[in-house]
């Protein structure tokens, strides 16, 4: 509790503190009221990056979920190479979160990026710039952090798989069902549980997603893949209004304990139809 107080509440506390000041990054704190908060709230920058948080978000932890459970059934089932693949999957995972935004920056680069010169030997255009473009650069971000999120949930999710008695699935061919019936109508039913968790998981970490974001597209171009992360940074750290960064972090928590609470609610689990 102690810890837990130390490391959570009193940051809470600071953050609903600084969010009802004018602070500028020195000196006392003084609390001056809601003014920060009706700012934001009228800003349609805010509701701009609210949309696309919410959006990347939702796509990423889908789109993790989806991927780490179809590769962690492949293994599961023992296909050829299965030992390898549990290395080779993971790896993305342990990459630092900078080091990976970095490179695929890189790679997306038009004529010298790793992704155009495989397209180039694919015969497609070279000269494309997705992460220049307002209308795609969110899409390159949404992929790379997909990419890199899928090695843990694969280990968590083949763990659950792995749990599961092998007479289940045993009875399940004796009365006739297929590979792809027993996945669906056992494997899923059986894992909710786990995937629950880790859809909220990857849900809140989508959501906070700062470093893969900045370090590929610095938000830009515009706001086009400008998330509250970014937002709360380059209004407080760059902008210097530290108490308007504060309320949109601290509204941002709100909206991130509410969609976490549904999330959870959703896709509780059933049991076993």
């Amino acid at each position: 509790m102690a810890l837990v107080g130390l490391f959570f509440v009193v940051p809470i506390v600071q953050a609903v503190t600084v969010s009802l000041s004018g602070w500028p990054g020195v000196g006392p704190v003084e609390i001056e009221g809601l003014g920060n908060y009706a700012a934001v709230l009228a800003s349609p920058e805010f509701y701009h990056s609210l949309l696309r948080t919410v959006v990347f978000a939702v796509v990423v932890a889908f789109g993790i979920v989806s991927i780490a459970t179809l590769l962690a059934a492949a293994v599961s089932r023992r296909v050829r190479g299965a030992r390898i693949y549990r290395v080779i999957w993971f790896i993305p995972g342990i990459a630092p979160a900078a080091a990976v935004a970095v490179y695929w920056n890189t790679a997306f680069q038009p004529e010298i990026g790793t992704v155009n010169a495989i397209a180039g030997l694919l015969g497609l255009n070279t000269n494309s710039a997705l992460l220049a473009s307002p209308s795609t650069a969110l899409y390159p971000v949404i992929l790379v952090s997909i990419w890199s999120g899928v090695g843990f949930a694969f280990i968590l999710i083949l763990g659950g798989m792995e749990q599961i008695p092998v007479s289940v699935y045993e009875a399940a061919s004796i009365d006739g069902a297929s590979p792809a019936r027993q996945f669906f109508s056992l494997t899923l039913p059986l894992l909710r549980p786990i995937l629950s968790i880790t859809a909220t998981l990857n849900l809140i970490w989508a959501f906070n997603n700062f470093t893969t974001v900045w370090g590929m597209t610095n938000g830009g171009p515009g706001l086009a893949t400008t998330t509250l992360p970014v937002l709360v940074y380059r209004t407080a750290f760059i902008d210097g209004q530290f108490g308007e960064g504060s309320a949109i972090a601290v509204i941002a928590g709100a909206i991130l304990l509410v969609l976490g609470f549904v999330s959870l609610r959703i896709t509780q689990s059933r049991g076993v139809s």
